[in-house]
């Protein structure tokens, strides 16, 4: 049995005083919320693997060394006509040594010149915390750029240098797919309701609740230690507000046709609509959540962050939308001001496909399959998963700078393997990745401050992010755990995006059938029904 206070629900958000009474509520509960977590931001996470994978077990583990902090970051030089670089084109970059040293605070090594002879590179250290690499990377860029070298171009490429262009590629992402998302959500409203004043309304108290949702989920997310993106989250809670309210909206332009009194016909368009609204919501809140048992951090955390952004705008659009429609009355519509008694001729079209499928039901269902089919056949042999220079939509210099490393230099340079072993079986953990096809060499890396383990640096021929590094990750992995007692594991960027890829595969296989459970489960709850869910 339907509690009372739900069945009169409706006649308070719509009645003449209760209206009012509830808008002004919620409005000074959206604002005082607002206030309240006004100034809180997410902090930034970057895991990008399972928190129990051999990369991540690598990266805590080299906290335990000396400048645990610190990547390389490389200066590559090649002549514009593609010719071996002169004497005094390495002198010349030689002489950038000093300055860059000044400006990062640690030694640079180099120049050191290709096989070939037609580039060569300087290598610099770099901190890896967000504020100290974004800084390092544009002095250092800033330096280059001070000391030109005729007929030579340099690039300056580097995991800091990539975290620093990524970084850049999404700034103002947010703001820019928020205004996207607005604009599209506007035009759909216009156009569904042709009236100039309607979209208003619903997209206001939608704007409203995206923004607290991002105030509320960031709060979590810095509670939880969550990671997650934004822009998503912002994005879902437009989409799901807006749903909701064409739903709504819909429905009391409908009952608009049958009663005089608009806040009689906002009422039962409430009524109609409610249980829709929230079967929507719970089944797509319900799925979102299974998402806590994923591995992949941010895969975890957009899920709980969707799930409350969702919820926020459930409540925006059943607590405030109605008293924002009751308040503003029929009017809203203009110029095609629905009233009881005026014909329409809109939803012809659809009533007329309608029919047709009601007709002819096997048509379309042949035909939907067999269109689902050819789309599907798109995954067959289709590639997962980007190389670094295949990240970026437009040129990057970290990217481009890659580009010339690989064709002068070991690929594997700019993203080496990070092995972490025992100390007394180091040699042998060497030798046995030094005789792994693929590798280029193998640079120990310095000892751990309690003296326990050794880093190793391992280089490989494969371009990073390609199908070849990551057989060839396996492969030193598989040399370096052969290694008894050595207690090895092989991390760096590489690893991490190989283990990032087996946690997404992992994340789909169980992910995806508890969705399908979840809106099963719902659908049988809702319609009451074993055979029509299926």
């Amino acid at each position: 049995m339907v509690p009372r206070f739900l069945r009169s629900l409706p006649h308070v958000l719509t009645s003449r005083r209760g209206a009012w009474v509830s808008l002004i509520a919620g409005v000074l509960v959206l604002i005082a919320l607002m206030g309240a977590f006004g100034r809180v931001t997410l902090d930034a996470r970057s895991g990008i693997a399972p928190a129990d994978s051999e990369s991540a077990q690598v990266t805590a583990l080299e906290q335990r060394f000396p400048d645990a902090d610190h990547q390389a970051l490389l200066v590559v030089a090649s002549r514009d006509d593609g010719d071996a670089l002169t004497e005094s084109d390495l002198q010349a970059l030689a002489a950038l040594s000093e300055p860059i040293s000044t400006e990062t605070g640690e030694d640079v090594a180099g120049p050191i010149p290709s096989d070939d002879g037609a580039a060569a590179a300087l290598q610099a250290t770099v901190s890896t915390g967000d504020d100290e690499a974004e800084g390092a990377v544009d002095g250092v860029r800033d330096v280059v750029a001070q000391h030109p070298i005729d007929g030579v171009t340099m690039q300056v490429t580097g995991g800091p240098a990539f975290g620093v262009d990524v970084a850049a590629a999404f700034d103002g992402a947010d703001f820019t797919l928020l205004l996207v998302t607005i604009l599209i959500v506007a035009l759909l409203l216009i156009i569904t309701y042709r009236s100039p004043v309607l979209w208003l309304v619903p997209l206001a108290v939608v704007a409203f609740a995206d923004q607290l949702a991002s105030k509320i989920t960031a709060a979590i997310g810095n509670a939880m230690e969550l990671q997650f993106d934004t822009g998503i989250v912002s994005v879902l809670v437009f989409g799901a507000g807006t749903n909701y309210a064409l739903l709504l909206v819909s429905r009391y332009r409908e009952e608009l046709q049958r009663d005089d009194d608009h806040r009689s016909a906002l009422a039962t368009a409430y009524r109609a609509t409610a249980p829709a609204i929230l079967a929507s919501n719970a089944t797509v809140v319900l799925s979102l959540l299974t998402l806590v048992l994923a591995v992949i951090p941010g895969t975890r955390g957009l899920g709980v962050a969707s799930a409350v952004g969702l919820l926020i705008a459930l409540a925006a659009v059943l607590l405030v939308l109605p008293p924002a429609l009751a308040v503003c009355g029929r009017g809203l519509f203009w110029p095609f001001i629905p009233r009881p008694g005026r014909v329409t001729r809109e939803g012809r079209a659809w009533r007329g496909v309608a029919r047709s499928v009601v007709r002819r039901p096997w048509l379309p269902l042949i035909g939907g399959i067999a269109l689902l089919a050819v789309m599907v056949s798109g995954l067959l042999g289709a590639s997962v998963g980007l190389s670094q220079v295949e990240k970026f939509r437009v040129p990057s210099e970290s990217a481009a700078g890659l580009e010339v490393l690989g064709e002068h230099f070991p690929p594997g340079l700019a993203q080496p393997m990070i092995v972490v072993a025992d100390t007394g079986t180091s040699d042998e953990v060497a030798a046995a990745i030094a005789d792994v096809d693929g590798v280029a060499r193998v640079t120990p890396a310095g000892a751990s401050t309690d003296g326990g383990l050794v880093k190793l640096v391992v280089t490989g021929d494969a371009a990073p992010g390609t199908a070849a590094s990551r057989a060839l990750i396996e492969d030193v992995r598989d040399a370096a755990h052969g290694v008894s007692d050595a207690d090895a594991l092989v991390g760096g960027q590489g690893a991490a995006d190989l283990d990032a890829r087996a946690g997404n595969l992992h994340d789909f296989l169980v992910i995806a059938p508890l969705v399908l459970l979840v809106a099963l489960i719902v659908l049988v709850l809702l319609l009451r029904a074993l055979v029509a869910p299926i």
